[in-house]
């Protein structure tokens, strides 16, 4: 029997997926759980966990701890290595799995024990902006220790060429390219859309691009006045967040775009089955879950060329890339999809096999197991 910490995000309510890499390490844990010879515990140290508590779920041991210490990235985040540090050596695990850079690799790390980091984002080397000067130099504080455990670790898992391609080169890296996995109540959605209906997944943050999203819509509205397209995820809680809506507003449409916010899985699936498209016109990212899930659902994409988009979408034949910012441009892919029934249907069978192909669970969850495998015999 193999003894596997998970350390990162993990979702308090599985019901309520606040984000990609929450939803990597709960549908990859849960896929895990089920090869016979893991014994698997997820330890998930976030500000939002109210109480120190333990919950077995899906065949997994979750260690939620607590994470109320302010100012923690001046500290080199300390006191919560510390204590994860305690629990794992109480756990004694075979090998360690941190789902992103930050507090989660630092835990691999601190343990001395065989490890691999699952890199989800480049954000070492993105601008960092956000109007508090304590938020920006937090995030400072996190970019620089993120290229200092880029040089501690050594095995690496990616989940796009994104990744691959921008990792320093001065490292000699044991490399593992696996993608993101999808959960199975995904690939049992029938996607049936009555209407033109636009999905984007991502809310209000500013790497999501709220305004183009809001701009290509105005665009599309003028050729097809009866589209819809609702924006679902966390707000920004940033001017941002007013700008977006003050827009909806001064153009009146209101009645076109809804902003839903963070949803419940069930209301997120609802959104897969009638919608007519995935629009993606972000600033950044690396190998987007709402890609993966649509083409599990059979969704074309229309999305921005930033990051690991272009690497995902497969031009005419999964859906379209355009560069970032493009209102133009994307609006017309848009509309192309939605008026032209027989190239949405082309995109979408597509999709669906690439889905099938490239991000079942279990596949995946094989692949990792794997890697756990080739480590400890290494």
């Amino acid at each position: 029997m193999m003894r596997v910490v998970v350390t990162g995000a993990f979702p308090l309510d599985p019901s309520v997926i606040p984000g990609g890499v929450t939803a990597v390490a709960h549908y990859l844990t849960k896929g895990l759980a089920r090869i016979p010879e893991v014994d698997l515990h997820v330890i998930c140290c976030e500000t939002i966990v109210p109480e120190n508590r333990e919950v077995e779920r899906d065949g997994i041991t979750v260690h939620f701890l607590t994470n109320r210490y302010r100012l923690s990235q001046l500290m080199n985040l300390f006191f919560q290595r510390r204590k994860i540090a305690r629990l794992v050596k109480r756990l004694s695990p075979d090998i360690m799995h941190a789902q992103g850079l930050g507090l989660p690799t630092f835990a691999a790390l601190d343990s001395g024990l065989p490890n691999v980091v699952t890199v989800h984002g480049v954000f070492w080397k993105e601008p960092f902006e956000h109007p508090s000067p304590i938020t920006r130099l937090g995030g400072r504080l996190r970019q620089r220790a993120a290229r200092k455990q880029l040089d501690r670790i050594r095995n690496v898992i990616v989940t796009s060429g994104h990744v691959t391609a921008i990792l320093p080169t001065h490292i000699d890296y044991r490399k593992f390219v696996i993608n993101n996995p999808v959960s199975e109540e995904i690939f049992a959605i029938r996607n049936e859309p009555c209407a033109p209906h636009i999905l984007v997944i991502g809310g209000t943050r500013k790497r999501k691009d709220p305004l183009t999203t809001v701009r290509v819509m105005e665009r599309v509205l003028q050729r097809i006045p009866e589209a819809t397209l609702h924006l679902l995820g966390p707000d920004s809680n940033t001017e941002l967040d007013q700008q977006v809506a003050e827009f909806i507003r001064s153009r009146d449409l209101g009645d076109h775009i809804k902003l839903l916010g963070l949803v419940p899985n069930d209301v997120l699936w609802d959104e897969y089955r009638k919608a007519s498209l995935l629009l993606i016109p972000s600033l950044e990212e690396t190998a987007p879950v709402a890609i993966s899930e649509s083409y599990a659902v059979g969704l074309p994409v229309v999305g921005s060329d930033a990051g690991g988009i272009p690497y995902m979408v497969r031009e005419n034949e999964t859906g379209f890339v355009r560069p970032v910012g493009d209102v133009t441009g994307l609006a017309d892919r848009v509309v192309a999809i939605l008026e032209d029934p027989d190239l949405r249907d082309r995109l979408s069978r597509r999709a669906r096999a690439i889905g099938r192909d490239e991000f079942a669970l279990d596949a995946i969850a094989a692949k990792t197991f794997a890697v756990y495998e080739s480590i400890l015999g290494g």
